[in-house]
């Protein structure tokens, strides 16, 4: 269909684009980054004392895990403006899937190895840089807004998913749980099958804010390969912010449920942690994507990575009274740094080789994600405390600012009335 099937809404909420594939997207990335960055959180206690191994040999697990999607995703990026996001989803949760009934089975640190390599895979193919490939492709105004909703649901995953397996551990055994676990990302498959839309043309739409289809084509960007994505200084200033703040999300999120047991916490509490840690994050999303339709992205990003930096500091006092409040402004600030990187990266490259694009910067920003947790307990048992893990983190969002100050960017230009990026 080349022309705008005019019995569909273009415009406002009852716009497919916003009901069926941010709704759809939120929903599937709770899923995926919520069992994978949150809530196998739930497991560390339990894989500690059952492989009878470190906090440094076990949180190389999440750096196998997050630097497996980082490869991969190129792969996976390529694939999806290919052939298509939705055979790449699909394989994605299968594996996703596949690697948490494992888990409730491993019985050395080898095995857990492999288990998060295969979990790796699986972000890979249905993780972030698919989700953002789907919303870009169908948004030009108001994309901060749509990603900052769709990039809601990693913060409404990984808040809600480590209490709901401390639970699950309380009464069925950690094994049991996670074996149970399994079942969540195959009630993905009926989302990616019914909902999820390619493009806003199969369907008779324009991208939002578009005035129509030959104006689409015109906005979703030139094609380009890998080498050319990374010949551009965008690329860097935009891939190392990523790194820098990954790493610290990570770090800190992935070492947060035993560091607070180390403060006394006791386990219930460690799991409640992650409530306002992510769902901060979920409420930074959302309103830093409305603020930058508004007020441009560079500015709020800039902003959201001084809120960062001012919690990672609180944390770093090791101070049981500061926690609650630390990741309460640390998580706000990581949810608007994590949406308008995607918005801004969208922006600076356009949505017709979005795949490729998301592809190179998850090499980066999930080397930090996977470098952080890694690196931070290193930290641990080398000094008996997380003090220079944390300063470490903070030493990363200080380096994030002053590339975000560096980046130039513009904005995608419509008919429609869009607001400034930069």
């Amino acid at each position: 269909m080349t022309g705008i099937d005019t019995t569909r809404a273009q415009h406002g909420w009852r716009y497919y684009g916003w009901w069926g594939i941010v709704f759809a997207t939120l929903i599937f990335i709770s899923v995926t980054n919520g069992l994978t960055i949150g809530g196998i959180q739930a497991f560390d206690p339990h894989l500690l004392q059952a492989l009878q191994i470190d906090r440094a040999p076990l949180k190389f697990g999440d750096a196998i895990q997050l630097g497996t999607a980082a490869i991969f995703t190129l792969l996976s990026g390529w694939a999806a403006d290919r052939f298509g996001v939705r055979p790449v989803m699909t394989i994605g949760v299968l594996l996703l899937s596949g690697a948490f009934y494992g888990l409730g089975y491993v019985e050395t640190v080898g095995g857990l190895y492999v288990l998060r390599f295969v979990m790796g895979l699986g972000l890979a193919g249905a993780g972030l840089a698919v989700c953002v490939v789907i919303v870009s492709r169908w948004f030009i105004s108001s994309r901060g807004l749509a990603m900052g909703v769709m990039l809601a649901g990693t913060s409404l995953g990984s808040g809600i998913l480590p209490s709901v397996f401390t639970r699950l551990i309380e009464t069925y055994e950690w094994r049991d749980a996670a074996s149970m676990s399994a079942l969540a990302p195959l009630l993905l498959l009926p989302i990616i099958w019914f909902a999820i839309k390619e493009w806003p043309a199969r369907i008779g739409l324009a991208p939002y804010g578009a005035e129509g289809p030959a104006g689409s084509e015109q906005l979703a960007g030139p094609l380009l390969t890998y080498r050319d994505i990374i010949s551009r200084k965008q690329f860097w200033l935009i891939g190392i912010g990523a790194f820098a703040t990954f790493y610290s999300i990570l770090g800190i999120a992935n070492n947060l449920f035993l560091h607070s047991r180390d403060l006394g916490f006791t386990a219930t509490e460690s799991a409640a942690l992650f409530v306002p840690l992510f769902i901060m994050g979920l409420v930074g999303k959302v309103i830093s994507g409305f603020l930058s339709d508004l007020l441009g992205r560079k500015r709020v990003w800039i902003l959201s990575l001084v809120l960062m930096l001012l919690g990672a500091l609180m944390l770093l006092t090791l101070q049981k009274s500061l926690v609650m409040f630390a990741i309460a402004l640390f998580g706000f600030g990581w949810g608007g740094n994590y949406s308008l990187l995607q918005a801004i990266s969208a922006d600076a490259f356009g949505s017709r080789s979005l795949g490729r694009v998301m592809g190179a910067i998850t090499v980066l920003d999930a080397g930090g994600g996977a470098l952080g947790p890694w690196i931070t307990s290193l930290l641990y048992d080398a000094y008996g405390s997380y003090t220079a893990g944390f300063g470490l983190i903070c030493v990363m969002i200080a380096v994030a600012i002053v590339f975000a100050l560096v980046l130039k960017i513009r904005a995608p230009v419509t008919s429609a009335a869009v607001m400034p990026a930069g």
